[in-house]
């Protein structure tokens, strides 16, 4: 095992000492609170990502001039370094409001182009008849056609901000040393060379990514 070849428990702490401080961990009220906290913030800034990028992605999809204008945005939020987008959003904004902000900007992207993506790949001779039948812009062909065909793509979509949105927040957490969050743990245990900690608070963010994951892909079926 590497630990073992390393031979310094403060560098490379044995799966031993991992599972003990799992364990106090898990014995510890604060711990959930802290969880509950940094996913409360997940779940604000998912909810928002999800109405901006839904209802933008949507449209988008029907009219293509919308597209075009937002097209520039778009691309530009996917392809900026997250670190970059951190450290710039941190400094204009402080390290509450930021870390929601942060996560919005990282998922509105991926929202918007699955929505978008769903509406034009909905089969064109159904869209042909839509136009004949009444406005392909009306409330109830958005209920009714648009919204249900695009469902698969949208819902990937979901899978991919839950288990995204819990990384870059926590990343997020970790620069700002928000308190109350499991960035901060993570950071504060490495600092004091707290290392079984920190593997112990990694582990438990693998089980919440995995929990996420697991709820929405049963939970979230049209």
């Amino acid at each position: 095992m590497y630990a073992e070849r390393v031979g310094n428990s403060f560098l490379m702490p044995n799966p031993g000492q991992v599972l003990k401080s799992l364990i106090v961990l898990l014995k510890d009220i604060d711990t959930y609170v802290i969880i509950a906290t940094s996913l409360g913030r997940l779940a604000i800034s998912i909810f928002a990502s999800v109405v901006l990028g839904l209802i933008l992605g949507l449209l988008s999809g029907i009219h293509y001039e919308l597209e075009a204008l937002l097209k520039p945005l778009v691309v530009t939020l996917r392809t900026l370094p997250v670190v970059s987008i951190i450290v710039v959003v941190l400094i204009l904004y402080g390290n509450t409001f930021s870390l929601y902000l942060i996560s919005f900007l990282l998922l509105f992207p991926i929202i918007y182009q699955v929505e978008l993506d769903g509406i034009k790949n909905i089969d064109k001779t159904l869209l042909e008849v839509l136009k004949l039948d009444c406005d392909k812009c009306s409330f109830r062909s958005i209920r009714l056609v648009f919204f249900p065909l695009s469902m698969p793509f949208f819902r990937s979509g979901i899978i991919q901000s839950a288990g995204l949105g819990i990384k870059v927040l926590v990343v997020s957490e970790f620069i700002a040393q928000t308190k109350v969050s499991i960035g901060r743990e993570l950071y504060y245990n490495k600092l004091n060379l707290e290392f079984s900690v920190v593997f112990a608070w990694t582990i438990i963010l693998v089980f919440v990514v995995l929990l996420i994951e697991h709820l929405v892909n049963r939970y979230l079926k049209y």
